[in-house]
């Protein structure tokens, strides 16, 4: 759960804090959110450059927020930047993320979505976990992430809503990059449906379905670091899984919505938390 794309950075920290208080009363429910601590966001404050704002970040956000940690206040799990012109610069980004890492934060930022930040380049140099995004990312972006083993975590419906070139998937999974797929569910991509993300990323991605599925479920989890506890079914693992009401799988991708029709169960941590 980030805290927004449109905060302003004095909002934050209190955002992150009812992400982390979220996450536990969501618990009760067997579901679980993952704090993303996204203070470098679109608004980066009023009379700031993005150098200012990046040294606010450093100086005092992740300051406050490691504190808060050691309190057992909150707990955050990953650090994001939107690393954009306009918005960070390569070193603003590389500065706080960096900063990030060194107080134990995940490295899962966006980059390299509407221009070639050599965003990608720069997530393996400091070991990111994943970015996401990726319109625009290089060919030796793409390279430098497959032999990092950093996920590229690619939202088929943003491209989509936003007229924005595809994402090129196939020529990362030919490099070996573990590609994850996401919803991008905000304002300007307003969908939740994952067989959707799924149906779009094999009719304008590319993608075959097997591979739209793994990187739905098993490399979506490595992009949040949790592929040890989830995103498949295995012995050991968090029993997450539905029931579709068909004689094949691919019919949760291959079907073009109404998939309130074709899920029949919904189970969360071994528990059954939907059926029709």
């Amino acid at each position: 759960m980030a805290s927004g794309h449109s905060l302003l950075l004095e909002n934050a920290q209190q955002v992150v804090l009812v992400c982390a208080r979220g996450e536990r009363f969501l618990a009760r429910d067997a579901l679980r959110s993952l704090a993303v601590l996204e203070g470098a966001s679109l608004v980066v404050g009023k009379g700031k450059t993005a150098t200012e704002a990046a040294d606010d970040i450093i100086n005092n956000h992740l300051p406050k927020l490691k504190e808060l940690g050691r309190n057992g206040e909150i707990h955050v799990d990953n650090i994001d930047v939107f690393c954009e012109k306009g918005v960070f610069d390569l070193d603003s980004t590389r500065r706080i993320l960096q900063r990030g890492k060194d107080i134990g934060l995940q490295i899962n930022f966006h980059g390299d979505e509407l221009h070639p930040m050599k965003a990608a380049e720069l997530g393996a140099e400091l070991g990111a976990q994943a970015i996401s995004h990726l319109e625009e990312v290089s060919d030796e972006g793409i390279v430098a992430m497959a032999t990092a083993r950093c996920s590229a975590i690619l939202l088929p419906t943003t491209a989509y809503m936003l007229r924005l070139k595809q994402p090129r998937a196939r020529k990362m999974l030919d490099e070996g990059v573990i590609v994850a797929l996401g919803s991008d569910f905000n304002p300007n991509a307003y969908c939740f449906s994952m067989p959707m993300v799924m149906h779009l990323a094999c009719v304008n991605m590319r993608m075959s379905m097997p591979e739209a599925l793994a990187a739905a479920t098993i490399n979506a989890a490595y992009a949040l670091g949790k592929s040890h506890t989830h995103g498949s079914l295995e012995v050991g693992k968090q029993g997450d899984l539905i029931i579709i009401n068909s004689s094949r799988w691919e019919h949760l991708i291959y079907q073009f919505g109404g998939h309130h029709e074709l899920i029949e169960y919904v189970i969360a941590k071994g528990k059954l938390i939907y059926k029709t």
